[in-house]
């Protein structure tokens, strides 16, 4: 059902969108310097809530409306100054960051997706690719536009970037009829604990490799993803300054 909610999510984001009901959704992500272009890092809204630029998993509410934000466990927490995301839970619900509409956001110039995480715990004995134990301590998942026909629906092509409880470290793994591909960069409680940890992936590489074809140069969305309901295990972790950034000057794309 899970791979079904972000399939929901892309179909919502096919419709027209309200200005009421939408403010925002297509703003321009803010520019910082060096032409990094910021998505989160969870310093404008308030500590205890969830950030206000994200929504539900279909796109129908913020996920901070007072009715929605009933069903997140998610909350902007603070630590020596800074604020991040963080997530104490077994429920599974995707944060959305739809970037369809942001007009400035173009992978192949900016193709290096950046960000923090760490994990604190995680579900034991999850596995994001067996049924009935897909959990994960923590995820980026991009979605990008419609992959293959499945289940009679075209569905959206996304890399899953995860920190996994028992997969491999450095495992690569397809699901959902080749559409979404799983990027194994953290496994187990190796680096469990021992706070922050910054990755960069460069979007366009992983995906030419991935699914074999040129990446459309915006993204459909970001999602975050932790959760440890199959197993009813918890999962503990934060997620912070998500951005994305140009190729060093001195590296050919």
């Amino acid at each position: 059902m899970r791979h079904l909610f972000i399939v929901l999510f892309i179909f919502a984001l096919q419709t027209p969108l309200s200005a009421q009901d939408y403010s925002g959704l297509e703003d321009p992500l803010i520019e910082l310097d060096d032409g990094i272009l910021l998505i989160e890092d969870f310093e404008k809204d308030s500590i205890g809530t969830l950030p206000s630029g994200w929504w539900n998993r279909d796109v129908k509410r913020r996920a901070n409306h007072p009715e929605e934000s009933k069903l997140y466990h998610y909350y902007i927490q603070s630590e020596n100054g800074n604020q991040y995301l963080h997530f104490d839970h077994t429920d599974a619900r995707h944060l959305n960051l739809p970037l369809k509409g942001r007009e400035n956001v173009n992978i192949y110039e900016t193709p290096i997706l950046s960000w923090k995480w760490r994990v604190d715990q995680i579900p034991e004995g999850a596995n994001e690719v067996a049924k009935g134990k897909n959990d994960a301590a923590a995820s980026i998942y991009i979605v990008f536009d419609m992959g293959r026909v499945a289940l009679f629906k075209k569905v959206p092509k996304s890399i899953r970037y995860t920190w996994s409880s028992t997969l491999e470290k450095g495992s690569e793994h397809s699901i959902f009829y080749g559409n979404q591909k799983i990027v194994v960069l953290e496994s187990g409680e190796e680096n469990t604990g021992t706070g922050w940890i910054t990755v960069e992936r460069n979007l366009v590489e992983d995906y030419k490799r991935l699914f074999g074809d040129d990446p459309p140069k915006r993204p459909l969305a970001i999602l975050i993803l932790s959760d440890g309901d199959s197993l009813n295990n918890p999962a503990i972790a934060g997620y912070d300054d998500l951005v994305l950034k140009p190729l060093p000057a001195d590296r050919d794309q």
